[in-house]
């Protein structure tokens, strides 16, 4: 089996990364691209790699994907600028979100220019949990409809917590945001997606640092039958079955077996985990099955349309409620 040698741009969220392909047969860590810190050094000593600080040194025909985990312009960095440069050197790119919407358009066109690939990874619907979430609501929806999808997540996960409801919701267009507001603590949208009802209550302030994110992806989909809920992506899946009136079930229901279902199920558990067990086992976890799911796309020789016109929708989504919230702030 021939290996896909990777080049991989940045090591501080990118370990997490390198520890996603690290023990893999098939993709290889080849090389990484830095600023050439001192972790850095000793992570090319240790996997016995070239280290290289500038794009203008990399060799092209020695790289199959490269994977730029750096932060990129919307949250002030220059991912976008390197991403952009290694397109233009014919290497398939990976690029971590956030990216804005007018930068991943710029790159799309990029890598179709070229005759190579552009994907930008969303990440958290890679998660073991969030992949157990819409494998269950996939069953779901086959026999029942969503009458609304409701959820939280702080500011800075906002972009592929966007992600996760249009997942759920079977697309994101049309949308429309019809109330925006706040109580100081949370702000607070409620619209339709997809034909479908949703509300976000949003915890975070733009204006504070990237530690205040007190939750990441938490979602609850309601059916006729029940509620699905996503307690968060490192928690739990849980199915809580539409409850029985207890007048009704006294009444009816009490002596009928067939009725007496538990309430609720743990449908999957990330279990009592440190989070140094997180970050070293379950959040490479999700690389893998982002490499595995994108593989072909990702050595291709062009960019995914629809790959690209739904992160378009994403972004445009991400957009509008961006603005709405200034109103509000």
């Amino acid at each position: 089996m021939k290996n896909i040698r990777v080049l991989l741009c940045g090591t501080v969220f990118g370990r997490i990364y390198l520890r996603g392909i690290r023990d893999s047969e098939k993709w290889k860590l080849s090389g990484i691209l830095s600023r050439g810190s001192e972790k850095s050094v000793k992570l090319t000593e240790r996997y016995n790699v070239p280290l290289y600080t500038d794009v203008d040194d990399v060799p092209a025909d020695e790289y199959d994907v490269a994977l730029v985990v750096v932060r990129s312009g919307i949250v002030g960095g220059e991912g976008h600028k390197l991403a952009g440069r290694l397109l233009d050197k014919r290497i398939n790119v990976v690029q971590e979100q956030p990216v804005h919407a007018e930068e991943a358009a710029e790159l799309f066109k990029k890598a179709a220019k070229n005759g190579v690939s552009y994907i930008v990874n969303t990440f958290y619907p890679y998660m073991e949990a969030s992949k157990v979430f819409h494998s269950r609501l996939a069953e779901l929806k086959k026999t029942e409809e969503i009458l609304s999808i409701d959820g939280c997540c702080s500011l800075p996960i906002l972009l592929p917590f966007i992600d996760q409801i249009g997942r759920a919701a079977g697309g994101l267009r049309p949308w429309s945001i019809d109330n925006v507001f706040t109580n100081g603590a949370c702000d607070f949208i409620t619209g339709n997606i997809h034909g479908i009802p949703f509300s976000i209550r949003l915890q975070g302030r733009r204006q504070e640092n990237s530690n205040q994110a007190y939750i990441l992806n938490q979602i609850n989909v309601m059916t006729a039958a029940g509620n699905l809920l996503m307690t968060d992506v490192n928690g739990q899946i849980i199915w809580i079955k539409k409850p029985y009136v207890v007048e009704e079930y006294i009444k009816a229901a009490e002596k009928d077996i067939a009725k007496d279902v538990p309430a609720t199920e743990i449908v999957y558990d990330a279990g009592p985990k440190h989070f140094s067990c997180l970050y070293r086992d379950t959040w490479p976890k999700a690389v893998e099955s982002f490499l595995a799911e994108k593989e072909d796309k990702i050595l291709a020789s062009k960019p995914d349309s629809t790959e690209m016109q739904y992160y378009m929708s994403v972004c445009g989504f991400w957009k509008e409620l961006y603005k709405r919230l200034e109103d509000i702030r």
